[in-house]
């Protein structure tokens, strides 16, 4: 089958990877340059065990509280689009405890199958930075340690990835430079870290050596349609390109892509940011680590440190402000003092949205009213952790599997019925 990828993000280019495995005549088409969004600034980490949505219980009001705290890790932006109020109730409904245990029974079907994902990448042979360090969540006290633990319960399959590290000495024993300030933690020991560029850079390598056409700077600018609905091709400047299949994972964009083919997605970007910092081998950080106060998330690469936090839900364009970079870089010393010489570039800082949707939940199946074109996208901060395994499902998607009932609500369905004043669909 012809299928068009839209959105050459770490996402779209393993999905793109993947049905060329199945042997389509696949295209992909990139409003920019490819690997130029989100996807170029992840925090590298690569996890099985971070199934849990972001509207957990209680977000809504620590993001509410950072009205009057504006570089708070995770805050609410103000957005003028008209579909923004909407957006945040479905978030507020999304907090319930019904509604988190459903989504984080969606996110564990992916977390569950991305790492044989990696795997098949590295025994095809694609060249990219990988390392095995595992992951490391810190907490600066018994009462942290303990609510976070509390969102293992009811989840026994992904508690089970999990090693509870209880004394600073433990903690010292995965990583010494940790400050003894933080005295808990659990550890994910098969969680790794990739290095995104890098992975981009080798599938994008594979795609065009197998033929596969990657257009950068050729923007979707709508779609025509066949009279059952369903996507006959997709128009660019360039003319336009005929599909069987149109695979829509072009992040926030992806929004408004959706519209065009009549199908109102509440995704909206996330701000987030991170800031690759060179450092010594006699002080580099010995795994993934965490931080449960100040959510900060670092992964040691082959060229130094990666950085990175915030979830700025709605932020409208990219941008991230000195002072947020400060304070990061401050919590970055409060776990690593002995970091505190090493030099932090303020002026690299990357930012970048992430599409979040309104359950914090991806969205991954066929599109409401035009059975052809298949959403992949809302991954929030979980892009790169996910894109193998979204790549796997659009695959059986396209092969016309039928998907296990987990896998299933993380079909853009489940957005179709309007919400209620109480908050249910």
């Amino acid at each position: 089958m012809r299928v068009i990828i839209i959105g050459a993000g770490v996402v779209g280019l393993s999905t793109a990877y993947r049905l060329m495995k199945d042997g389509h005549d696949v295209t992909v088409l990139e409003s920019g340059a490819y690997g130029e969004g989100p996807s170029h600034g992840n925090d590298a980490m690569v996890t099985n065990i971070l199934s849990f949505p972001v509207p957990a219980p209680g977000t809504i009001s620590q993001a509410a509280r950072s009205f009057a705290r504006p570089d708070a890790p995770i805050s609410i932006a103000c957005n003028p689009d008209l579909g923004y109020p909407e957006f945040l109730l479905r978030m507020a409904a999304a907090t319930r405890e019904h509604a988190f245990v459903r989504g984080t029974i969606a996110q564990d079907v992916l977390s569950r199958i991305t790492f044989d994902g990696f795997d098949e990448f590295v025994a095809d042979g694609l060249s990219f930075e990988m390392h095995r360090k595992g992951l490391l969540h810190v907490f600066e006290s018994a009462a942290e340690y303990d609510a976070a633990m509390r969102l293992f319960e009811g989840f026994p399959r992904i508690r089970e990835r999990v090693e509870p590290v209880v004394g600073h000495a433990a903690l010292a024993e995965i990583d010494p430079g940790i400050d003894p300030a933080f005295t808990h933690g659990y550890f994910a020991p098969e969680d790794r870290q990739v290095e995104p560029v890098s992975l981009m850079d080798a599938l994008v390598g594979a795609l065009r050596e197998h033929g596969v056409e990657v257009l950068e700077h050729t923007p979707v600018e709508g779609f025509v349609r066949n009279a059952d609905g369903t996507v006959r091709a997709a128009l660019t400047r360039s003319g336009a390109f005929d599909a069987d299949v149109v695979v829509i994972a072009a992040g926030v964009g992806s929004r408004r892509l959706a519209r065009e083919l009549g199908f109102a997605l509440p995704l909206f970007g996330g701000g987030g940011y991170s800031l690759d910092i060179a450092c010594p081998d006699d002080v580099q950080p010995r795994t993934s680590v965490i931080t449960g106060r100040t959510h900060i998330a670092i992964s040691p690469l082959d060229r130094g440190l990666r950085v990175a936090t915030g979830m700025i839900i709605g932020q409208r364009a990219p941008g991230v402000s000195q002072r947020r970079l400060e304070r990061m870089v401050g919590h970055l010393h409060e776990l690593y003092p002995t970091l505190r010489h090493v030099s932090a570039e303020l002026d690299l800082g990357w930012s970048g949205l992430r599409p979040m949707s309104a359950d914090g939940v991806p969205v991954i199946g066929a599109l409401p009213g035009a059975d052809n074109a298949i959403l992949a996208t809302g991954h929030a901060m979980l892009g790169l952790t996910y894109a193998p395994a979204t790549a796997t499902l659009v695959g059986r998607i396209v092969a016309g599997e039928r998907l296990e009932s987990d896998a299933l609500l993380l079909s853009p369905e489940r957005f179709v019925r309007r919400l209620s004043l109480g908050g249910r669909r």
